[in-house]
């Protein structure tokens, strides 16, 4: 091998060392582009189940439960003899691919929203949620709610529901939120 080849080797040797430091750069960065658009979404699907824990609890007869046994009670509203919808299916958690959530039990029985369940951490805080003392509300003697203890980290502490006693509604500010883009 001539001496000239050698640094045409060791040229290549560092051409494809940068490549791949570059490829590797660029695949990180779409997967962090990839792991923020299924956050957006699963907070358009959050507040998709506030508006429908909302319609449902305003909606309650004099005398009927204010809140849902269940997510299948939101699909069809099972206190009136017609169809009553609040949802038209069960969103899909975009970052498992599956229909399962977490209730949150409302005082008095049944459920007032959603917690998320996948694993890993957010890269950011959820824009609107349910107060933290609204997690794990005691459950009444007699509640079919499952107790449901107030998470500390993880996708988890994104939760959407409604509860009428936080001051400003159905979706609030939550307090370690960061600020919406364009916001100063």
């Amino acid at each position: 091998m001539s001496r000239q080849q050698g640094f045409s080797y060791i040229g290549i040797l560092i051409l494809l060392a940068i490549i791949g430091a570059i490829s590797a750069q660029t695949m990180e960065f779409a997967s962090t582009v990839a792991l923020r658009s299924k956050e957006a979404e699963l907070q358009a699907q959050g507040d998709e189940f506030s508006r429908a824990f909302k319609r449902y609890y305003r909606a309650s007869p004099q005398g009927s439960p204010s809140y849902p046994k269940d997510l299948r009670d939101l699909l069809r509203d099972p206190r009136f003899p017609g169809t009553v919808r609040h949802l038209r299916r069960i969103p899909r958690n975009p970052l498992t691919g599956s229909t399962n959530w977490m209730p949150i039990p409302a005082p008095g029985g049944g459920i007032m929203g959603v917690a998320v369940i996948a694993p890993g951490e957010p890269m950011r805080k959820p824009q609107r949620t349910l107060a933290p003392a609204t997690v794990g509300a005691p459950t009444p003697a007699g509640a079919t709610a499952p107790q449901v203890a107030a998470p500390a980290s993880g996708y988890a502490t994104w939760r959407f529901g409604y509860d009428p006693a936080q001051a400003t509604g159905t979706i609030t500010p939550d307090a370690n939120a960061s600020a919406p883009q364009g916001a100063g």
